[in-house]
């Protein structure tokens, strides 16, 4: 989901008209006048004039311009019925429009090749677009060479930002010093007394860009910024190998060449088994191998293999092994590899295999048949994909849900295995996971410029986005914890440069970040991964503690995940429009759909708390972004109760409460409260879209009591991530009120809007 506890859905708000010339990076006054009514026209007039040539034109292009114009006109007309009414009117101030670009290019085309001068016009890279990258420079292009120190005096930004200002020819360069805030609306404007050019040129207004930032995540758990994994080397890993995590903690892989001093298995054998074949013995012939946990030699657990999976109980491992002619042979040993035995031999590859249950197994036979096996060796068929539909590449733990990857292209479908309904997995290709209890799938969406990370619950079509490091990094080597509360993707920032993240769900805020890797997996709390890396000596298995990893199937703030997931996709729904959404996570008398603000461009979940009738209260604020109507972002709060379902499980909104829509108002906001509790501290982190003048960020904020005294916490504000983290040292019991007041400036001197105060954990 998005950053800061936040959504944004990266695209125009829904509905919304053209945005006018200065929305769209160039600021032309003239333009503007000229086109007010028709955003269409003035976005044609505008890219005309802002690649108008200084030369004056051969006169035949006039003429040929001329008559295209006329020619599409009459096209166009023989189209249309023609006939009095709203559609003839229309169509008469098209053709007026059309004239009025033909007097705007030859007016253009017949000016002083220095009239341009007269007016200073200026370009922006980030004008307009609604996910700029939080990383980006903001770049303004000016059409002549300007008084740079009068245009810097005249810069204005908000949310307040700290920035460096650097010049190259006519092109200012907008530095941020802490990066933009991610999942924010920006608006840049420059003084109009303050444009002017060396040559005394000055501009006809103030010059005003708007823009928005990509979703980012907020700062992880107790720190403004992730730490790096601190990594162990446990041994070496062959080309293609995967990972999995034995019962006891120990490492897997599924193919190794045993290092010296590696042991053959040993143990009981397992029982009911048939078939049983002779352990293999240490060798250089790659081998499944186990590294076990807190060291010691690595034991041979049997042949390497394409798969690997232990069963529930964890008493027994199943293994898809090469066998004769292509083929393969699923085979069933003790947890430790002793006694191993041939369950099944398929004359194709076994490419995925799960535990339905302690004693069935579900395996994927080639590419498009899904078959279970019971250990006396009964087999039958689940599933049969058409091979124009695509092939089965991964199977959920506990045998109910397969991915079928697209034949081409995006677009890969889950499919229940156990009532044969498919459901599609929006542009979907090779990134899928499934958590170890089965009840999460992930993937990374590809049908936009930028890849998306997404979420759902496996038995319904409710997807989240989940807000990446990187906004515009390429994501692969997704991985999920055992219960869906964390998961893990590699970045690739750009050639050469790429990074493992791991982050909690359903936030997306960061955990630990560390080298890139070509597998990782998740001991079962979530609290280790193990992953292969690639060094000098070739692929290599190592192991890392997770930092902050939250407990099972509860958040740090005493939320539910299952709450929070549901939250989270609740507003990425609306960001998004996806009435269907809203209506599946919500209660029919909640209105959520007529209730939800149409046309928007992000959101801010603020917080969320557990109420003592076991209901989730949330506070979350809209926006939506400017638009050629209006020129400022504006923004709803919205009120939130969430409730489980009787049957418990998954929780829907049951009501919802929003304020009217308006402007926006100056200063730093608010945009989310996370609280970690333990039995011996509290710790709130709240994160800001504005850099904070520090002076006034420990007066302003506060801790309360149930009983309305003041806590004694300390505060310490992380400036690159924007986010105040208070500490009280000591038990707390009832809930805990954070209060920041209008006191609070941002570096321009802006105060907080209005006195601010949430419940902080349960």
């Amino acid at each position: 989901m998005p950053g800061r506890g936040r959504s944004g859905n990266g695209r125009p708000p829904n509905g919304r008209d053209v945005p006018q010339a200065w929305l769209a990076g160039w600021f032309d006054p003239e333009l503007s006048d000229l086109f007010h009514d028709q955003p269409e026209l003035l976005e044609t007039a505008r890219l005309l004039r802002a690649s108008r040539p200084d030369a004056e034109p051969d006169p035949r292009f006039r003429n040929r311009l001329r008559a295209s114009l006329v020619a599409e006109a009459e096209r166009t007309r023989a189209r249309r019925r023609w006939f009095p009414g709203p559609a003839h009117f229309a169509w008469g101030g098209t053709l007026v429009g059309v004239a009025a670009i033909a007097a705007t290019v030859f007016a253009l085309f017949r000016a002083p090749a220095n009239d341009h001068q007269t007016t200073v016009v200026a370009l922006s890279n980030v004008g307009a677009q609604h996910a700029v990258s939080p990383d980006d420079v903001i770049t303004i292009a000016f059409n002549q060479p300007m008084d740079q120190r009068s245009v810097q005096a005249g810069v204005h930004i908000q949310p307040a930002t700290q920035v460096s200002y650097s010049w190259h020819g006519n092109n200012l360069s907008i530095a941020p010093v802490h990066h933009l805030a991610g999942n924010t609306p920006y608006t840049v404007t420059i003084d109009q007394q303050s444009v002017r050019a060396s040559s005394g040129a000055t501009a006809a207004s103030p010059i005003q860009i708007a823009f928005g930032t990509a979703s980012t995540p907020p700062a992880g758990p107790k720190t403004g910024s992730a730490p790096r994994l601190t990594p162990v080397r446990l041994g070496p890993a062959g080309p293609g190998a995967v990972l999995a995590f034995a019962p006891d903690g120990s490492v897997v892989v599924t193919s190794a060449v045993p290092p010296a001093g590696a042991a053959a298995a040993a143990g009981p054998s397992p029982s009911p088994l048939t078939s049983p074949q002779s352990s293999p013995t240490p060798g250089t012939t790659p081998s499944l191998l186990e590294y076990p946990t807190g060291g010691g030699s690595p034991v041979i657990l049997g042949p390497a293999a394409a798969a690997a999976a232990f069963s529930p109980n964890g008493s027994l491992l199943a293994t898809s092994v090469a066998g004769a002619q292509g083929g393969s042979d699923l085979t069933v040993s003790g947890a430790d590899g002793h006694q191993p035995a041939i369950l099944i031999t398929s004359s194709t590859p076994i490419p995925a295999l799960s535990w339905a249950s302690n004693d069935t197994i579900v395996y994927v036979q080639g590419t498009s048949t899904v078959r279970s096996v019971d250990l006396s060796g009964v087999s039958r068929t689940v599933a049969t994909v058409p091979v124009s539909t695509g092939s089965v590449t991964a199977l959920a733990a506990g045998g109910r849900y397969a991915y079928v990857a697209p034949a081409q292209g995006t677009g890969g479908l889950l499919l229940d295995l156990g009532t044969g309904v498919s459901t599609p997995l929006s542009g979907s290709a090779d990134d899928v996971a499934f958590s170890a209890d089965g009840k999460t799938v992930a993937w990374v969406d590809r049908t936009q410029s930028s890849p998306k990370l997404r979420t759902e619950p496996t038995g319904s079509s409710t997807p989240l986005t989940v807000s990446t490091l990187y906004p515009s990094a390429d994501l692969t080597q997704v991985a999920l914890s055992a219960d869906g509360g964390e998961i893990a993707y590699v970045a690739h920032r750009h050639p050469g440069s790429r990074q493992l993240v791991v982050a909690q769900l359903p936030s997306g805020a960061p955990l630990a970040i560390g080298a890139p890797v070509s597998d990782v997996v998740f001991a079962a709390r979530g609290d280790r991964v193990g992953f292969i890396t690639t060094e000098e000596l070739g692929p290599t298995v190592e192991t890392a503690t997770v930092p902050g990893a939250s407990a099972p199937n509860q958040t740090a703030s005493g939320v539910p995940s299952a709450a929070s997931t549901a939250l989270h996709a609740f507003v990425d729904a609306q960001v998004r429009g996806d009435n269907s959404v809203l209506s599946d996570l919500s209660a029919a008398d909640a209105g959520a759909v007529d209730r939800t603000p149409a046309g928007l461009s992000r959101a801010y979940i603020i917080s969320a708390a557990a109420n003592p009738d076991g209901t989730i209260a949330a506070r979350v604020e809209l926006i939506i972004d400017p638009t050629s109507k209006h020129d400022s972002p504006e923004t709803a709060d919205e009120t939130l109760t969430l409730t489980q379902g009787s049957s418990g499980g998954s929780y829907i909104v049951t009501a919802l409460h929003v304020s009217a829509l308006r402007d926006q108002l100056a200063g730093p906001h608010i945009v989310n409260v996370s609280t970690t509790v333990s039995p011996d501290s509290l710790v709130v982190q709240i994160g800001f879209d504005s850099d904070l003048d520090t002076s006034t960020i420990s007066k302003a904020i506060a801790l309360l009591s149930s009983s309305g005294d003041a806590l004694g916490a300390t505060t310490v504000y992380d400036a690159d991530s924007r986010t105040a983290t208070v500490t009280y040292s000591g038990a707390v019991s009832g809930p805990v009120t954070v209060v920041i007041a209008t006191s609070l400036r941002d570096v321009d001197g802006q105060q907080l809007p209005a006195m601010f105060k949430t419940r902080a954990g349960a």
